[in-house]
């Protein structure tokens, strides 16, 4: 076998690989097609730099087949086209995780990995065929590019190499005091090793605690709120009233305002005497309320209906002191009124104070 067959079959090898695969979305959907049938067009493969930097020569492509060990190839009838033998299925696309290691503390500066990917896979080789290493960057916006993290994944090609890699570099638990039995080293970095399992369960355990966390944080803040909402539900506006202290006005003149009403109280009633005026300007009828039962309120109700009073110089339409069911109905409706309106004053206060911890 020439050293370009032998090259072009190591490339062949691995981009047909499980782990690439994996990885490769371009491949896999051709490699996955069922029109193809998982045939790969070897002037497609010739684009890849990794084959064209060794030959242009479609028929050294196809040369090169019968020499892959793993996965096992073939050719179509006119050897312009390479499939597996063994088709890869979607269920293949997680089958990474029982033969892969999570590393950590992998020597990086200035956001570059100090060490390539060939110099770790030789690094884990003693233990089987290393099949793929992907090193973990993120990307910095600041700086418009990938920065390493110093961590990475080494994927080996069968189950039993993944198991000497496990036996010897790491440990069962989370204990900080375990010792794995050997320590690789790169440069003067001793690497952290667990399996991908072992990575993924850490991870859905920190995610479940985030998630619980974020629900109890949840579950206060409703509860929180509930208590405030019982709170503002529970203010009620309190008035022990008293009978015959309400006159009902109607046909008032537009003039009018709740400073004319109350000047005529205390013209006619008296300085001293405590009124509220339940009046918006433009209204044609209102209500002055007392606080406490006068014989003159009566008498002034009487005055406003035969003209003797007026409101602003306009004789107003009718005056009546409320009795009995209009009575009731008007101070019922006036403390809902004063209820609400409170309420509304009390969730506006804690709007306000939501808005400043946000």
């Amino acid at each position: 076998m020439s050293n370009d067959t032998e090259k072009i079959a190591e490339r062949l090898e691995f981009f047909f690989s499980d782990a690439n695969l994996r990885m490769d979305r371009f491949l896999r959907r051709i490699v996955m097609d069922e029109e193809k049938e998982g045939f790969v067009d070897i002037d497609t493969l010739l684009k890849f730099n990794t084959i064209k930097s060794i030959s242009t020569d479609s028929s050294a492509v196809a040369d090169a087949v019968e020499k892959v060990v793993h996965p096992k190839l073939k050719l179509n009838e006119e050897r312009t086209a390479i499939a597996r033998v063994e088709p890869f299925t979607e269920d293949m696309l997680k089958d990474n995780v029982k033969v892969s290691l999570r590393i950590g503390n992998i020597p990086n500066e200035d956001g570059n990995y100090v060490h390539n990917r060939e110099e770790i896979e030789k690094l884990f080789s003693e233990f089987g065929k290393v099949v793929l290493v992907r090193l973990s960057t993120n990307y910095d916006k600041k700086e418009g590019r990938k920065i390493a993290v110093g961590k990475g994944f080494v994927e080996f090609g069968d189950a039993e190499s993944m198991e000497k890699a496990v036996a010897e570099l790491c440990v069962s638990s989370e204990n900080g005091d375990a010792k794995p039995l050997k320590v690789l080293k790169l440069g003067d970095n001793e690497l952290t090793v667990k399996t991908m399992q072992q990575w993924l369960d850490k991870k859905a355990s920190e995610k479940g605690s985030k998630m619980e966390t974020k629900a109890e944080a949840k579950r206060a803040r409703e509860e929180e709120e509930s208590k405030e909402r019982e709170e503002v539900e529970a203010i009620e506006f309190k008035l022990e009233w008293k009978k015959g202290c309400v006159i009902s006005l109607e046909g008032l003149p537009e003039s009018c305002d709740r400073e004319m009403l109350l000047d005529s109280v205390k013209k006619n009633v008296g300085e001293g005497i405590e009124a509220r005026a339940d009046y918006s300007r433009g209204d044609k009828d209102g209500k002055i309320r007392f606080s406490e039962p006068n014989d003159k309120i009566a008498e002034f109700a009487a005055q406003l209906n035969d003209g003797s009073v007026t409101i602003g110089g306009v004789k107003v339409e009718k005056a009546t002191v409320l009795t009995g069911d209009e009575e009731e109905d008007y101070y019922k409706n006036f403390i809902a009124f004063k209820t609400k309106q409170m309420r509304e004053k009390a969730q506006e206060k804690l709007d306000r104070k939501k808005r400043r911890f946000r």
